[in-house]
């Protein structure tokens, strides 16, 4: 079992005198480059389509629906560390002196190693060995990473527990080597694109640099409300680990993490929400460790939508999924996140042809690696593009400016008076009768 640790750029820092640390808190990345991360599969099992159609000289039809027969793995299911092609990394119980490989020869052929791509670079709990063979073999925690050559798609982990539980699937959990005191936790966050502190309520908290005797608001009345506030720590509360308290200037007392006066911002009303951040360069969102992101991509906050996916100059990044109706329950574009599996099993063959004259595929920059939720695909052309979560990404030639979304639920309805097809389910096929659908959405956190 593995967690991102939380390595934050900031040596030992006290507070003298009321005062802050001065040095920001920076995060670290969750995945160094060529290091993605994976939903696992609920069974293990590769998720299928239905046989094609063929003509009367038994040539393949092209399906107008190719991909409705893919299997979902169960929602809130674990993910595991995978190579730059989306294979599921393992450890070997054999490696046992740190930052050295047991498994070379034969088992190096059966047990490849998560080779560090060109230009990547070690951090924190992430290490670079060099391999006898002279391959460069990324670590985590001086454990070398390795794929399992019987994973043909991503998600799968038939190597787990492999001879005699030597081999063991390296999973991703978040974040850990954090001891937050009770009232603070830490939870994932789409607009920061990583994983933050959070109080009681499940609100962002903030850090601040400065002065905290010094942290008033100016204002020309005296009911002038402080939007930040201190993030209160009880009487009887102690020091805990990275956290200590100070005494904030509102009276009472405050907590301090890594030497930053930690603060709520009233504008957040719900958890997830950080619309604190920019309003006060003073005040930083207080993230733990942040998710990769290609430069060529961005973040935004869509007033309707919330956080949104885009290109860096603002254009609205969309997925195609798959939706289905049947008698006894329906699927909704949008209605639930995309399955990953369902988006890799469809890669870049739901939108090929004429589909691509208003679909224009989101095409990585020379040189760029996969990393986090991101992967690069490959084309029929040969031609590369990014996908995010498992979908392949697309902009719209219909948006017209930053902001428009105006590709969001378009989508297409195949339906015929005996439509039935077996969706490959963990559980076993499961005949599926009625209309289905593929549709493009816009690409949430």
């Amino acid at each position: 079992m593995r967690k991102v640790k939380v390595l934050l750029g900031l040596g030992l820092a006290v507070i003298l005198s009321g005062g802050a640390s001065a040095a920001p808190l920076e995060a670290s990345l969750t995945t160094p480059l060529g290091i993605t991360i994976q939903e696992l599969h609920g069974s293990g099992e590769r998720y299928k389509s239905p046989p094609p159609e063929k003509d009367a000289a038994g040539r393949e039809l092209p399906s107008p629906f190719p991909f409705f027969a893919q299997g979902s793995p169960r929602r809130g299911e674990r993910h595991t560390f995978a190579n730059d092609r989306g294979m599921t990394l393992y450890t070997y119980a054999k490696d046992t002196e740190a930052g050295k490989s047991a498994c070379y020869g034969d088992c190096a052929k059966a047990w490849p190693p998560a080779v560090v791509p060109a230009g990547a670079k070690a951090f924190g709990e992430w290490t670079i060995i060099t391999r006898t063979d002279g391959i460069k073999q990324w670590a985590y925690e001086g454990k070398p990473l390795y794929a399992f050559v019987k994973d043909t798609v991503p998600g799968e982990r038939k190597g787990d527990g492999l001879a005699e539980k030597a081999w063991t699937t390296a999973r991703f959990e978040g974040v850990e080597g954090l001891q937050p005191p009770f009232g603070i936790n830490v939870a994932e966050s789409d607009y920061a694109n990583g994983y933050v502190l959070v109080d009681s309520r499940r609100l962002t908290i903030y850090t601040f640099d400065g002065n905290p005797a010094r942290n008033t608001q100016a204002c020309a009345t005296s009911s002038c409300p402080n939007h930040w506030q201190p993030v209160v720590a009880a009487q009887l509360a102690n020091p805990k680990g990275d956290f200590s308290i100070i005494a904030s200037a509102e009276g009472g007392k405050q907590w301090v993490f890594k030497g930053k006066p930690l603060y709520t911002y009233s504008g957040d009303v719900k958890s997830g929400d950080t619309t604190g951040a920019g309003v006060d360069k003073k005040y930083q969102v207080a993230v733990l460790a942040k998710h990769f992101i290609p430069k060529q991509a961005v973040i935004r906050d869509d007033p309707a939508r919330g956080a949104i996916i885009a290109t860096a100059d603002g254009m609205t990044l969309y997925r195609r999924d798959t939706s289905f109706h049947q008698p006894d329950g329906h699927g909704l574009p949008g209605s639930t996140p995309g399955s990953p599996m369902v988006g890799h099993a469809m890669g870049t063959k739901s939108c090929v042809d004429d589909c691509l004259v208003q679909w224009k595929p989101f095409v990585p920059a020379a040189g760029a690696q996969p990393s986090g939720y991101w992967d690069i695909v490959s084309r029929g052309d040969g031609t590369k593009q990014w996908a995010y979560k498992g979908f392949a990404l697309y902009t719209y030639t219909g948006d017209k400016k930053p902001g428009d979304k105006t590709g969001n639920d378009i989508y297409d309805i195949v339906v015929t008076e005996d439509h039935a097809v077996d969706v490959y389910a963990p559980g076993g096929p499961v005949n599926i009768t009625d209309s289905a659908a593929l549709f493009w959405s816009y690409v949430e956190p």
